[in-house]
C-alpha cells in the first residue's frame, strides 16, 4: 500500500466509525463493512492483474558488447477479461539504460490487448548480469492500494568488453614506452648480426641491418637479450556485490585490452599475462583479436588474485625478460609489491595502474583493504602508479552513469 492509500483508507475507516458513533443505523453499518471490503477486493484486483499480464522481452542475440547500443523490444500483454488500471514499469538502472522509456510512465491495457516498445538497450560494463523490466508496480482501479511485483525470470545478458583506444580513455600523461625503450636499446651495446639461415628465429631479425646489407640478417645470442613490455592483468574478484567488482573487473579489462592495442599499433611487442599465468603474445591484429576472444570468455575469480599469479611468475622467472613491467589491477597490497619485486628481480621499470572508487564512496567490508594510489610508498624512482577511478556505488545503484 502506498502513502496516499494508507492515509485515504485511513480516513474512511475514520468516517465510518464517527457515522457509527454518533449516527448508528444501517448505513453506517453498510459504509463501514464497505469500506473495510475495499482492501480485500482491491487486492483480489491487483492479484488477477498480475496473473493475466504477461512480459516479454529480448535483445538482438544474448551476447552484447558494452558501451554498445542494441535494438531491445518489450511486450506487455493483457491476456484477462477485464483493464489493467495502471502498470508501471521499473527497469534494471545499475548496468544499464534503456533508452525513450521512461519508468515513471503508466501503462493501460485494455482486455486481450498488448503494448509492444522497440527501443535500445546500452550495457555499461563487462560481464554477465540481469537487464531490462525489473519490476511491476500494479496499481488497483481506484489507485489507493499498489504492489512492486518482481519479475520472476529476469532477462539475463553476456556483456563483452568495449575495444576503446586510449585516446578515447581519460588517460592522462602516458610516458612514452616507445622513447624509453628504444633509448634503452640506445644504450645497450652493438649487437653482432649475422646472415639469416632458415630455422632462425625470425624475431630476432634485425631489420636495419637488413636493409643496409639487402639481406636477411639475425642478432648473435648472446645471453638473453631482454625486449618488449610484459601487461599483468589482475585476474582476482575482491568482493561479492555486483556494483563493487563489476565496474572494477571492467576497468581492469578495458585498460588491458587498450594498452595491448597501443603497443601493437606502434610496433612495440607485448605479452599480456592474465589468468593461472597465461602469457598472450600480442604483435599484430590477429594476436589482439585472439586476445579480445579470450578476454571475452575470462572470468575473474574469488579463489585467484594478482598475488596468487605473481607467485606463479615468480616460480617460473617469466618476468625476468622484460624491458618494462606494466600491472593493471585494483588490489596492489604491501605483500603483493614485496612479491611483484621478487618476481622482478632485474629491477626493470614498473608502471601500476591502481583501480579504485570515488571518494564519496564508503568502503565496504570486502574491499576495505583495497589499496590507492596515495596509500603507496615509492621507494624506487623507478616504480609509477596512475591512478584510475570508477563510478562509486551509490552512483551506480542510482544509475546515474
Amino acid at each position: 500500500m502506498n502513502k496516499k492509500g494508507v492515509i485515504l483508507f485511513a480516513a474512511l475507516f475514520l468516517l465510518a466509525l464517527l457515522g457509527i458513533t454518533f449516527f448508528g443505523g444501517v448505513t453506517a453499518y453498510i459504509f463501514l463493512f464497505t469500506v473495510l471490503l475495499l482492501p480485500i477486493v482491491c487486492y483480489l484486483y491487483i492479484f488477477l492483474v498480475i496473473r493475466s499480464l504477461k512480459i516479454y522481452q529480448r535483445t538482438e542475440g544474448r551476447t552484447m558488447v558494452s558501451g554498445t547500443p542494441s535494438d531491445f523490444y518489450i511486450t506487455l500483454q493483457n491476456e484477462g477479461w477485464f483493464g489493467f488500471s495502471s502498470l508501471r514499469i521499473i527497469f534494471y538502472s545499475s548496468f544499464s539504460h534503456i533508452s525513450e522509456i521512461d519508468d515513471g510512465a503508466e501503462y493501460e491495457l485494455l482486455p486481450h490487448s498488448s503494448i509492444q516498445k522497440k527501443t535500445k538497450l546500452l550495457c555499461r560494463y563487462r560481464g554477465e548480469y540481469c537487464v531490462g523490466i525489473k519490476q511491476i508496480v500494479v496499481k488497483d482501479f481506484l489507485g489507493i492500494f499498489s504492489v512492486t511485483y518482481k519479475i520472476k525470470e529476469p532477462l539475463s545478458v553476456i556483456v563483452a568488453p568495449a575495444m576503446v583506444h586510449l585516446e578515447n580513455l581519460d588517460a592522462g600523461e602516458l610516458l612514452s614506452d616507445a622513447d624509453r625503450d628504444n633509448y634503452q636499446r640506445k644504450t645497450d651495446p652493438d649487437i653482432p648480426v649475422r646472415e639469416y639461415v632458415y630455422g632462425d628465429d625470425v624475431r630476432f631479425l634485425n631489420w636495419k641491418a637488413t636493409a643496409l646489407t639487402q639481406k636477411l640478417m639475425v642478432r648473435e645470442r648472446c645471453g638473453e637479450e631482454k625486449s618488449g613490455i610484459a601487461l599483468i592483468m589482475d585476474p582476482g574478484r575482491y568482493s561479492r556485490e555486483e556494483e563493487i567488482y563489476l565496474p572494477m573487473e571492467n576497468k581492469v579489462m578495458e585498460w588491458t585490452l587498450a594498452l595491448s592495442y597501443y603497443y601493437m599499433e606502434n610496433n612495440i611487442p607485448v605479452d599480456v599475462v592474465y589468468g593461472n599465468a597465461t602469457v598472450a603474445p600480442v604483435r599484430n591484429h590477429g594476436e589482439y583479436e585472439k586476445l579480445y576472444e579470450n578476454m571475452c570468455a575470462f572470468s575473474f575469480r574469488e579463489d585467484y588474485g594478482l598475488k596468487a599469479l605473481l607467485g606463479k611468475l615468480y616460480e617460473g622467472r617469466i618476468l625476468s625478460d622484460y624491458r618494462i613491467l606494466i600491472y593493471v589491477t585494483q588490489n596492489w597490497t604491501t605483500d603483493v609489491g614485496e612479491l611483484a619485486d621478487d618476481a622482478n628481480a632485474e629491477k626493470v621499470p614498473v608502471r601500476i595502474y591502481l583501480i579504485g572508487r570515488n571518494k564519496e564512496n564508503p568502503p565496504t567490508k570486502q574491499n576495505e583493504k583495497m589499496s590507492s594510489a596515495s596509500d603507496i610508498s615509492l621507494s624506487d624512482s623507478r616504480t609509477e602508479i596512475i591512478s584510475l577511478n570508477v563510478p562509486s556505488v551509490k552512483q551506480i545503484k542510482e544509475g546515474m552513469v
